[in-house]
């Protein structure tokens, strides 16, 4: 089932481009549901996939030793991540554990690459610029965490 543009709007990852640039992008989501705890991808996995929040809350979680993970932060509806599948390295560099029921809607990076970015190189390119975004905001906000830990 495909999610609407009106809600793709909604998405931080999309919320700059107009409803009619987010149609053929809204044809290419999936929605998935997930329980609390389940993990939706883990560090290592193929990256596949890019994920929106939709309901629930995700936390994005760092391998800490001998099995530990900590929280680095924590998402909610709106929210975008697994940004490792629009980029070469195609891994995942985190853990994604779900703390409720939640529901997520999916791209598949390549079709929007393929199907989207490569015909219309204006909206990869803002895509991606708003990615890099995200992620510098989320290097921030680990690097506060990480601080934060190393005095305790």
């Amino acid at each position: 089932m495909a999610v609407k543009p009106e809600v793709l709007k909604g998405m931080d990852i999309f919320e700059f481009l107009k409803r009619d640039e987010l149609r053929d992008i809204a044809e290419l989501t999936e929605v998935e549901e997930y329980e609390q705890g389940d993990l939706i991808f883990k560090e290592g996995d193929e990256a596949e996939k890019i994920y929106m929040v939709l309901e629930g809350r995700v936390s994005i979680e760092l391998e800490a030793g001998a099995g530990k993970r900590i929280s680095v932060y924590t998402l909610t509806k709106g929210r975008f991540f697994g940004y490792p599948a629009l980029l070469r390295t195609r891994r995942y560099t985190t853990y994604a554990r779900c703390l409720d029921k939640v529901k997520v809607a999916t791209i598949v990076a390549d079709e929007l690459v393929n199907k989207i970015f490569k015909k219309d190189c204006r909206r990869g390119y803002l895509v991606i610029k708003k990615v890099a975004e995200i992620i510098a905001n989320e290097l921030s906000d680990t690097r506060v965490q990480l601080l934060f830990l190393a005095q305790l």
